[in-house]
């Protein structure tokens, strides 16, 4: 399992767009979040973020993923 951890640093919500589900989840302003997934078998993860005015998208190569923010999972 891979685990990529984040940071929301501003002062109001973020948008963290998980690809190619272009699943939405709304970080609060202050909170840790990570994405969990599972490593591609057979070949390198290249998985990447992207920042974008008040969002963060997250090009997944996991079949599946989980995301939590400060410590409680969410989402998918």
């Amino acid at each position: 399992m891979i685990t990529v951890r984040f940071s929301n640093e501003l002062d109001q919500p973020l948008e963290f767009m998980v690809e190619p589900w272009g699943a939405v989840e709304i970080i609060p302003p202050g909170s840790r979040f990570a994405i969990h997934y599972p490593a591609p078998e057979g070949r390198s993860d290249t998985s990447y973020a992207e920042y974008h005015v008040g969002m963060i998208r997250f090009l997944c190569e996991g079949d599946t993923y989980e995301v939590d923010v400060d410590g409680e999972r969410i989402g998918i």
